[in-house]
């Protein structure tokens, strides 16, 4: 759990983050899902189009879901 969050912390996208950890993607999704529903991760949902970046990005149109890390996650990381 500890690695994800740390990617997670980090930015990668869930495609690389599912190859860095050589994980299938669903699962790793499950797995973040489950994370967010215990309060580590914080799932984010943007419409396309309130993004500055959306006039040169592929995604077009389109609700984009990510995750940001929560203080109950940063908290989590900083654990030793």
């Amino acid at each position: 759990m500890k690695k994800i969050l740390s990617e997670i912390g980090k930015g990668k996208t869930i495609d690389k983050l599912a190859e860095y950890l050589d994980m299938n993607r669903s699962m790793l999704l499950t797995m973040m899902d489950f994370m967010a529903d215990e309060g580590y991760l914080e799932k984010i949902s943007i419409q396309c189009s309130s993004c500055p970046l959306s006039s040169r990005c592929s995604t077009k149109n389109e609700l984009i879901k990510m995750y940001a890390l929560t203080q109950r996650g940063k908290e989590f990381l900083d654990e030793r």
